[in-house]
């Protein structure tokens, strides 16, 4: 929108535009700029970078597969990246710096519209990323625990929290298959090469990272908060073209839609057709269309989130409704690099966009 001095003089051109966009951004479930305060806040004290948010994301650095021996961290660094998490949910801008400083993270702050993003992020490109948004509109906690494997998984979480106002984004550093050890996490994956454990480095089944560390502070901070894991998969050739697969990564089914991740999925199955591109894996009605069983039951951030004693090799039947799993294609991510100037176009984008800002509770 032109500033302010742009209307002088024009009667009530300006009225009737905020009225427009205020109309426009209520159809989508997002808080339109004309209800927020005309003025820009100031940034926090920390470094500002003057480049956009996603293309600042997009060029940091993750350390590639087969680099490491394996991924421990020792106890000392995970007790100050804690702390770290900690103040930057508490906006504690010096705590924020000193113990960025210390452990070889950079704090910086990035400014996209009217909206101020804390980053912190490891200077190495071993250990997570996480954006604070400064102004949320959703309690809504994102994680894409594979960047650099699946393809714009990054950039999508950072476009996500920009557009629905989420509260905070968590992404790994190291790839997930940067190690040669394994974790002593549940389940198997051929996904760095044969059939086995997960890496450690797999940060989306290792409680043992900071990553995770990140996640319980984040989920722990803001209660209300829905987390959502994002994934990448292979495009399905079989049958029905399905290029959503969501879950809430509990076993049982939720015929009801009383979790946030079936009724997201009733929410974007209603705006992408044919039936059976987008489906849960907590829905009878969707077994039908046979889909792939990547339903995120041994992810340890849901199964913490969902209540699970032992995030590493437990498991859960109801859960608590507060997770949501997601496998998307690549025609649903692409966009996300390919054509990011025009993603309002991209109909997969819109659907997440006023889908999760319906799913999510709003900020108080």
């Amino acid at each position: 929108m032109p500033p302010r001095s742009a209307f002088a003089g024009r009667g009530r051109l300006p009225v009737l535009l905020c009225t427009a966009l205020c109309l426009a951004a209520a159809a989508a479930a997002v808080e339109p700029a004309c209800a927020q305060s005309s003025a820009i806040a100031p940034p926090p004290p920390l470094t500002v970078v003057k480049r956009p948010l996603v293309a600042f994301i997009t060029s940091r650095k993750h350390l590639a597969a087969d680099t490491l021996d394996d991924f421990v961290t020792r106890a000392a660094r995970k007790a100050r990246f804690q702390a770290l998490v900690e103040a930057l949910a508490d906006q504690d801008w010096p705590q924020v710096t000193a113990i960025a400083d210390q452990i070889g993270y950079r704090a910086v702050t990035v400014r996209e519209g009217r909206v101020w993003y804390a980053i912190v992020f490891d200077r190495r490109g071993r250990d997570p990323i996480v954006i604070l948004n400064l102004k949320p509109r959703r309690e809504l906690i994102i994680g894409a625990p594979h960047v650099g494997f699946e393809r714009a998984i990054g950039e999508q979480a950072t476009v996500l929290m920009r557009d629905v106002g989420a509260r905070a984004v968590i992404l790994n550093g190291a790839d997930r298959c940067a190690s040669a050890a394994h974790t002593a996490c549940d389940g198997t994956t051929a996904v760095c090469g044969a059939s086995e454990p997960y890496r450690d480095s797999d940060v989306g089944h290792n409680v043992d990272t900071l990553f995770h560390i990140a996640h319980v502070v984040l989920a722990a901070r803001w209660p209300n908060a829905i987390v959502m894991s994002i994934h990448g998969m292979d495009e399905d050739d079989e049958g029905v073209k399905t290029q959503m697969i969501v879950s809430n990564g509990a076993t049982a089914k939720d015929d009801d839609k009383l979790t946030a991740a079936t009724r997201l999925r009733a929410m974007i199955g209603r705006a992408i057709p044919p039936k059976g591109t987008v489906v849960s894996c907590n829905l009878t009605a969707d077994e039908k269309y046979q889909a792939r069983n990547l339903c995120g039951t041994t992810n340890v951030q849901g199964r913490h989130v969902n209540g699970d004693a032992d995030a590493c090799t437990g498991g859960v039947s109801q859960g608590t409704g507060r997770f949501i799993h997601l496998e998307q294609d690549r025609e649903v991510r692409d966009p996300y690099l390919d054509d990011l100037p025009n993603i309002a176009a991209h109909p997969f984008h819109n659907a997440l966009v006023s889908a999760l800002g319906k799913v999510a509770p709003k900020v108080p």
